[in-house]
């Protein structure tokens, strides 16, 4: 058993000479198989290991025993063993979630949150092939992708599988041999849960009315598999970065042109890469998500939108915007009337227009300066009073700078492709309905700088401000 294991280690890269290894130990045969091979092999690859034990607190004076047997075998073996008890149950009716998701949830979290406080390498966890056999099956009856036929990986991120390559058998035949004691999880014989129930009944049953051993057959399957996915996926990032237009705080901006020139099966792994890239996960997000991704890109209008668990997808003129539900910015909803000449705050405080008139000048050093500058020259006459700094209404209407004619701001801001949700965003110097300057994209021809000019008025726009 050591020799099997300690080649799936060294093939896998799965653990490092002088690696400190969080071990999650329950008590059952497959954890205390896990522990006591590392710790046969903890002197020879100078291992440092912490054994952790999660109680759930689900099943009374079982769940203490189970504690206390680990506590014990740890003193035995002579490993560091850390325990933490949580209230899954009521963990599980806070979030509305099953009893199984949330003891994995909380398990990898405390997992996590020990190997931080002790600078451990790495999460050791006592999945097998049978376990990688029922999750494939749990994946096929949720309708996963591709991906979910692979099962689980040796290495993720820090969580690292050993006996990945060990049949639960043989993992029962060397706690026999070894005369190792365990301790036995009742709540395993309840077929009330879905896992428990593929592996009672499901698996059993299949091998009873084809002949077959489906744990060894979905075993071959997993490594074709994930020979094809890695070749997939390699595809798949160059596809991915080719397509990047944006990717700054939290937001993604993938080209719609190169998205739709995708074959579909690139298309979906750009995609889970996008969501990953700015939510730091795939977690939640189903097939049926990413269809209704694909179904905007192929068809969707433009500003079309769809909300994901943690994040929002936007169809822009000629981009896909990926962004965080809790970054997108908010409206600017402000409205000031300007002080001519002298400062404007905003409500917020954060915001601040300054007003200054200019009667020497030259025109040639007061011209209509770079469209993003947040300083801009206007003529004082055409202005005169009664200005006001605000977000766009219904009925405004523009001459930009240079043009021959007047246009509703709405087209203005349709013939720039300026993202419909931006729109309510960006900043106007307005008299009325007629915008004087869209602040970070262009000035009104009506108002500009000319040799006829006698007075100037120089207005800046500072934003973000942070108090004092």
């Amino acid at each position: 058993m050591i020799t099997k294991v300690l080649k799936t280690i060294k093939k896998n890269g799965i653990i490092k000479r002088g690696d400190s290894i969080v071990v999650g130990v329950s008590g059952g045969p497959d954890s205390v198989c896990l522990l006591h091979i590392l710790s046969d092999l903890k002197k020879d690859l100078n291992l440092k290991l912490v054994a952790v034990h999660i109680n759930h607190m689900l099943r009374g004076s079982e769940s203490n025993r189970d504690e206390d047997f680990v506590k014990k075998l740890c003193e035995d073996l002579n490993i560091e063993f850390k325990s933490m008890r949580i209230d899954i149950n009521k963990i599980s009716k806070e979030k509305g979630i099953s009893l199984e998701e949330a003891g994995r949830e909380e398990r990898y979290k405390n997992f996590g949150i020990i190997a931080d406080s002790i600078g451990a390498d790495k999460i050791a966890v006592a999945h097998n092939k049978n376990d990688q056999a029922e999750t494939v099956l749990m994946n096929i009856i949720r309708g996963a992708g591709f991906d979910g036929l692979k099962g689980m990986d040796y290495i993720r991120g820090r969580i690292i599988r050993p006996l990945l390559d060990i049949e639960r058998s043989e993992i029962d035949a060397y706690i026999l041999e070894k005369k190792i004691d365990t301790v036995t999880d009742s709540s395993n014989f309840e077929t009330i849960y879905a896992r428990n129930k593929i592996r009672l009944e499901v698996i059993p049953n299949i091998d009873k009315l084809f002949g077959s051993n489906l744990v060894k057959s979905i075993d071959r399957m997993n490594r074709l598999i994930k020979d094809d996915i890695d070749f997939i996926d390699s595809k798949a990032k160059k596809s991915y970065f080719n397509a990047v237009l944006k990717k700054e705080n939290e937001e993604v901006e993938l080209l719609l042109g190169k998205m739709k020139r995708m074959h579909i099966a690139l298309k979906r792994r750009v995609i889970r890469k996008a969501i990953c890239e700015v939510r730091g996960n795939v977690k939640g997000i189903e097939s049926v998500h990413i269809e209704s991704v694909l179904d905007m890109i192929n068809g969707g209008r433009v500003g079309s939108r769809v909300d994901l668990p943690g994040i929002k997808i936007r169809r822009t003129y000629e981009s896909i915007r990926f962004y965080k539900t809790q970054t997108q910015p908010d409206s600017f909803d402000f409205e000031a009337n300007i002080n001519m000449p002298g400062s404007t705050e905003l409500g917020d405080g954060k915001h601040l227009i300054e007003a200054k008139l200019i009667s020497d000048y030259k025109v040639s050093d007061y011209k209509w300066l770079n469209a993003r500058a947040l300083t801009q020259f206007f003529d004082y006459d055409k202005v005169c009073e009664g200005i006001n700094i605000r977000k766009r209404k219904e009925g405004d209407i523009f001459k930009p700078i240079n043009s021959n004619g007047t246009k509703k701001l709405k087209e203005y801001f349709i013939d720039k492709k300026i993202p419909r949700e931006m729109r309510d965003n960006i900043p106007l110097i307005a008299k009325e309905r007629e915008i004087i300057w869209i602040i970070g994209y262009k000035i009104s021809d009506k108002f500009k700088v000319t040799e006829n000019t006698k007075r100037v008025l120089k207005l800046s726009y500072k934003s973000n401000l942070q108090d004092n």
